[in-house]
């Protein structure tokens, strides 16, 4: 298996392309090989099935270019920092060896969601020991950054993602079951009514309004963000 630049992990199919969906479009159009690895089948939704959405996740997959899509599986609603999904996540990195590795913020209002990121921060020190239960060859990632979910944090820093907005649209929109449709029976949720694209990119605009751009998306570090040379770092932002 071929090192992987990112690894992006989401509680539930759809969460990366929602959050995070310009950046990858971004990386993916750098060059950068991305694996994204979902948690849970999603089964506890409101809308369509696990089947339906596993479906809608490898076109998402494909829209976007990633390089995998996996699926640990881990139960929907029921997702939980325990010490065997630690080890499934161990066993994840030091099988795609990321240079990054993104997952949800611990502050947010879905219990899957803090579970997720609540698992990534436990891990990311024993990822790289060497008697760790996992198994496997001791890794650890260049950085581990975790992203927005419902609650605003102040970010560490905020990718420029202009330009890559309806990359990230249209692999959102793969997830047909979960959006807006006016022909359907199913309970009406926040994901299905008509304007959440719009506010997904309404949170984009704003995030790229704080770095004079078009479009960006924030992420927070829990230690410094390492900079070698700040002039050549901001030489090309617009000055304030």
């Amino acid at each position: 298996m071929t090192a992987a630049d990112i690894l992006a992990i989401g509680a539930h199919p759809d969460d990366v392309e929602m959050i995070v969906g310009g950046t990858l479009a971004k990386m993916i159009d750098r060059g950068r090989s991305v694996v994204v690895a979902d948690l849970t089948r999603g089964e506890m939704g409101t809308r369509g099935s696990p089947e339906v959405r596993a479906r809608e996740a490898a076109d998402a997959a494909r829209i976007m270019g990633v390089t995998e899509r996996i699926n640990l599986d881990m139960g929907d609603g029921v997702l939980e920092d325990t010490l065997e999904n630690r080890a499934e996540i161990v066993a994840v990195i030091r099988q795609y060896r990321p240079a990054i590795v993104l997952c949800h913020h611990w502050d947010d209002l879905h219990p899957d969601h803090c579970a997720a990121a609540n698992m990534v921060q436990n891990i990311m020190y024993p990822v790289g020991f060497e008697k760790h239960a996992a198994g496997g060859t001791p890794y650890r990632p260049q950085a581990f950054l975790f992203y927005k979910g419902h609650i605003p944090f102040v970010p560490s820093f905020i990718v420029d993602t202009s330009g890559y907005f309806e990359k990230k649209k249209a692999a959102i929109d793969a997830f047909r079951s979960q959006l807006h449709n006016p022909e359907s029976t199913e309970r009406l949720t926040g994901i299905a009514k008509p304007d959440f694209l719009l506010r997904i990119e309404a949170r984009d605009r704003y995030f790229g309004s704080l770095i004079e751009k078009t479009h960006g998306e924030p992420f927070f570090m829990k230690r410094a963000v390492p900079m070698d040379d700040p002039v050549a770092h901001f030489a090309p932002f617009t000055r304030v």
